[in-house]
């Protein structure tokens, strides 16, 4: 698992001396009270002075609102427990919407804006960097909370909702991690492992191939050289069983893509699935040209050519007992013909895939038997009792 390491850099905290300002009124005892450490004491009069009515215009200072943001971050960061029912995320809200005040108050000159911005970033960085320190120890949940307060700071951040959706997924909070990823989308910031990370949660774990579709055209409409979307796409309508779109999109997709083996495959697909094996055969076949080395085409299309064979030995046993005598060489060497066409193909797979199927081997094992190749079916028989464990 990937470590977050995220580096923050902001100024120094710096601060703030007036001169020879001689501290009058609540906002003055404040600021006071806060270098004194004593941040009940300057919550109470901060607070006090933020009531004062129009008369005493005393919100009109961007001054005030910075020290407000000051008291209020200082709450939110104090480690202690003496003021901890005073800070959490309440406190953090109060002092970024104080600090946003002062930068929509003053010119970006102004000290209080370099001030305010300053302890901006601090804030940021040291969330931020609590949620990286959270995953590392594998606290997910935590982390992801850590991530999310993060956009209190900066809303809308990439960095925050990347990781909080990541921190979410490895909690298995699959909402929470859809609600961070589709924010990126929403805000264009998404890349393309994050419309992936959401077609997969909404594929595996919410079982919702409607919003999987929705989400793989908005992929393919912002990557749209991304032939594995494509192809995703075309997956998932096979799956919806929306066969007329997906032959479309597969026939527009072999039109812009005249060599790509895997649209011969899902079209061969589509054709089988339908029960028309000339349409399989045809595609599969394609796709075998074009790649030798696909298992899936080589495997699939003896499928289809084996499934014609006993089809026609179905016919046959199904006959009167009369007839069976009569005509049964006849269907047998129909059906050999057809087991003659899927042997090449079941023996390509099973060079591709030597030891992973035996399902495979056994039916090939099949075929050499029904076209009298006694020395291969003996050799596979050996191979198959080998993988079987006998």
């Amino acid at each position: 698992m990937k470590q977050l390491v995220f580096a923050v850099l902001f100024v120094g905290v710096t601060t703030i001396t007036y001169g020879q300002y001689v501290p009058k009124g609540k906002t003055s005892k404040a600021e006071i009270a806060l270098q004194q450490g004593k941040l009940d004491i300057a919550k109470a009069e901060i607070d006090e002075a933020f009531k004062v009515d129009n008369k005493g215009k005393v919100t009109s200072s961007s001054k005030n609102w910075y020290t407000r943001g000051k008291i209020y971050k200082s709450l939110y960061l104090d480690d202690s427990t003496e003021f901890k029912n005073l800070g959490g995320e309440e406190a953090l809200k109060t002092a970024i919407e104080s600090y946003n005040k002062v930068l929509e108050m003053d010119k970006e000159t102004s000290s209080f804006v370099i001030f305010a911005n300053q302890d901006i970033n601090q804030l940021y960085g040291n969330v931020i960097n609590k949620g990286a320190e959270a995953y590392n120890e594998n606290n997910f949940k935590d982390a992801y909370q850590q991530f999310i307060t993060a956009l209190i700071v900066q809303p809308g951040d990439t960095t925050a909702l990347l990781y909080g959706g990541v921190s979410a997924q490895q909690a298995e909070m699959p909402d929470e991690a859809l609600s961070c990823f589709e924010t990126l989308v929403e805000n264009g910031d998404a890349n393309l492992d994050t419309y992936k990370t959401i077609i997969f949660i909404y594929r595996t774990e919410k079982k919702d191939m409607e919003s999987v579709l929705k989400y793989v055209d908005l992929a393919i409409e912002k990557f749209p050289e991304n032939n594995e979307l494509v192809q995703e796409k075309i997956t998932t309508l096979i799956l919806m069983e929306e066969v007329d779109r997906a032959k479309s999109e597969l026939e527009a997709a072999i039109s812009k893509e005249p060599t790509n083996f895997l649209y011969y495959y899902f079209l061969g697909y589509l054709y089988d699935q339908q029960g028309d094996r000339d349409g399989a055969i045809e595609n599969y076949g394609k796709a075998v040209e074009l790649n030798p080395e696909y298992y899936e085409a080589n495997y699939n299309l003896g499928v289809v050519y084996y499934g014609k064979a006993r089809d026609i030995l179905s016919e046959l046993n199904n006959l009167p007992l009369n007839e069976f005598r009569k005509k049964e060489q006849e269907y047998v060497d129909k059906a050999s013909e057809h087991f003659k066409e899927s042997l090449p193909y079941f023996e390509q797979a099973a060079k591709i895939k030597p030891d992973e199927d035996v399902q495979l081997l056994e039916t090939l094992q099949g075929v050499y038997i029904r076209l009298k190749m006694t020395d291969k079916a003996d050799a596979l028989e050996a191979k198959i009792k080998a993988l079987n464990g006998q």
